[in-house]
């Protein structure tokens, strides 16, 4: 029984909720990558300066990516060995 009164999450769909959040997350920092390139193709007044923000930007995100990555890995592995 859970703390707070609910129904205990079966560990299958705990596993399933953590994948797609993870998932939500990875996909959030796409999306600010690609918004980000975007904003420097529209500012073209110091392109140099924009290039080397949008690189910033481009190398933090992905090093976010990097981290969560082999956490979804891992989630999916434990998914499809709960299946079979």
């Amino acid at each position: 029984m859970s703390r707070r009164g609910g129904s205990e999450i079966p560990a299958a769909d705990k596993l399933e909720r953590k994948l797609k959040r993870l998932r939500r997350i990875e996909a959030g920092y796409r999306a600010e990558i690609r918004r980000a390139q975007h904003t420097m193709k529209e500012n073209t007044v110091d392109r140099l300066k924009a290039e080397r923000k949008f690189e910033r930007v481009r190398a933090k995100l992905e090093g976010k990516i990097e981290r969560v990555q082999p956490k979804i890995k891992a989630l999916t592995n434990r998914v499809s060995e709960h299946k079979e």
